[in-house]
């Protein structure tokens, strides 16, 4: 065996690589599921704390059977109605890169998301319900959210 680099990434390969496909990654950076003692609120089992590709999440213990998982943080709600369901509200997430959008909360039925804060004010240009607060070279602006429109007003 011999360590390989590929990119930014290592691993061990057959000495005879690439004839021979046989790899074992570098280092064994999984770490057991640990016990949180509190109990899942769809089946009853066991809330564990598990390490997945983007970190650290609260899953259940009956998984796959039971497909439970926590939020880490509630979703912050704006007071912002969706315009495109109009049954729904904007919350902020957090992309799995770390970076933070408001999306509708009816997700997947509506899959209305912006990248800015929105405030829910009528865009003057084409009447738009959604406007969002976009700050520029230590500016605020408001901008229409409607992607053909893009109107921008200065903030008061």
């Amino acid at each position: 065996m011999r360590i390989k680099h590929v990119g930014q990434d290592s691993f061990w390969a057959c000495s005879a690589y690439p004839k021979c496909q046989h790899t074992q990654p570098l280092h064994d950076s999984q770490l057991e599921p640990q016990s949180l003692g509190v109990e899942c609120p769809q089946c009853g089992g066991e809330l564990l704390l598990k390490q997945g590709r983007y970190g650290f999440f609260v899953g259940c213990a009956n998984f796959p059977d039971c497909h439970f998982v926590a939020e880490a943080d509630s979703p912050e709600q704006t007071e912002v109605d969706c315009p495109e369901c109009e049954s729904g509200r904007l919350v902020e997430r957090t992309s799995k890169y770390g970076k933070r959008f408001y999306a509708c909360n009816q997700y997947p039925s509506c899959q209305f998301a912006v990248n800015y804060p929105p405030l829910a004010k009528v865009c003057p240009a084409c009447d738009y319900p959604v406007m969002m607060k976009k700050q520029q070279q230590g500016r605020a602006q408001l901008v229409c959210a409607r992607k053909s429109c893009g109107h921008k007003l200065e903030d008061v």
